[in-house]
C-alpha cells in the first residue's frame, strides 16, 4: 500500500508536469504585441519548473537522510529557479556522474529563459501592479525581456536570412497593397512602436519563425528535470513513499524535433 508521502509526491509531480505542459502550449500562442500572452505562459512554466525541482530535492533528501526536507527549509528556497536548478544539478552530478543525457542545458538561450522565468516567479508576477504602486522592478517586464533576449538570440541563430528576406518582401507587398490606407498604431511588448503594415506583418512573421525554437529551448530544460525525476523513480522502485515518476514525465522526455514541432503539450493525470 502506498503511503501518504507517495500520494503527496504524486500530486506534486502531476501538478509540475501539467503546468509545464500548459506553459509550453501557451508559449506557442504568444503574440509579440500582447504582453498578457507571455504572462499566460510564464505563470505555469515558472510554477512547473519550481515544483519539479523541489520534488527532486525532496526525493534526494529522503534517499540520503531518510527524511524529507522540513517545511521551513523548503520555503527558504522561495521561487528562485537559479538556486533550485543549481541544487538539482549538484544532485544529478552526484548521483549520476558522467551521464551526458542528464547534463543541464546551459547555453545562452537557456540562461536567458531561466533568468526571466526566475525573476518573473520571484518579483515579476505583479510587475504591473507594483508599477502602479510606484515600484519599478529592475530589468523591466518579463515579456519585454523575453523579446529582447530570448527571441533576439533565437532569431540570430535560427531565423535564416533567406526566410527573413522572403518574409520582409511579403510584408512590403502587403503594405504596398494597402497604399497607405491602413492605419496601424501598435507596439511590441518591449515598447517599440509599430506604425506601418509592413512592420506589423514583418514582426509577426518573425514571431512565427522563432516560436517553435522558443518552445524547444524551454522544453529542453523541462526534459532535463523530467529525466532526473525518471531516474530517481527507477532508483526508488518499490519504495512505498516514492512514485514511479515516468508515469508523470515521460511526455516531456522527447527528442528536440518533437519539442520543436509539437504544439499541444497539455496533459492531465487521473
Amino acid at each position: 500500500m502506498m503511503s501518504a508521502y507517495w500520494n503527496a509526491l504524486a500530486a506534486e509531480a502531476a501538478i509540475a508536469s501539467s503546468q509545464i505542459g500548459l506553459g509550453a502550449t501557451l508559449l506557442g500562442k504568444t503574440v509579440p504585441q500582447r504582453t498578457a500572452s507571455y504572462a499566460e505562459a510564464f505563470f505555469p512554466l515558472s510554477i512547473g519548473f519550481e515544483r519539479a525541482s523541489k520534488v527532486i530535492l525532496h526525493v534526494d533528501r529522503k534517499l540520503t537522510c531518510g527524511e524529507f526536507i522540513p517545511r521551513k527549509e523548503m520555503r527558504d528556497l522561495s521561487h528562485n529557479l537559479i538556486t533550485l536548478f543549481d541544487a538539482v544539478e549538484k544532485i544529478s552530478q552526484s548521483r549520476y556522474p558522467g551521464r551526458g543525457d542528464l547534463a543541464r542545458p546551459v547555453d545562452a538561450v537557456h540562461t536567458h529563459i531561466v533568468y526571466i522565468l526566475g525573476a518573473f516567479a520571484t518579483n515579476g508576477r505583479y510587475f504591473h501592479l507594483d508599477y502602479l504602486g510606484g515600484v519599478e522592478v529592475p530589468g523591466g517586464d518579463a515579456a519585454s525581456q523575453w523579446w529582447d533576449l530570448v527571441v533576439a538570440e533565437i532569431s540570430r541563430r535560427h531565423y535564416k536570412a533567406a526566410k527573413r528576406n522572403r518574409d520582409q518582401e511579403i510584408a512590403r507587398l502587403l503594405d504596398s497593397a494597402f497604399d497607405g490606407a491602413a492605419l496601424v498604431r501598435d507596439s511590441l511588448v518591449n515598447g517599440r512602436d509599430i506604425k506601418t503594415m509592413e512592420q506589423a506583418v514583418a514582426v509577426n512573421k518573425q514571431n512565427d519563425a522563432v516560436v517553435p525554437w522558443c518552445r524547444m529551448y524551454t522544453l529542453q530544460i523541462a526534459r532535463w528535470l523530467a529525466r532526473i525525476l525518471i531516474e530517481l523513480g527507477y532508483d526508488c522502485h518499490g519504495n512505498a513513499d516514492i512514485p514511479y515518476f515516468n508515469e508523470f514525465f515521460r511526455s516531456l522526455n522527447q527528442d528536440d524535433s518533437a519539442l520543436r514541432s509539437r504544439k499541444t503539450w497539455t496533459v492531465s493525470h487521473s
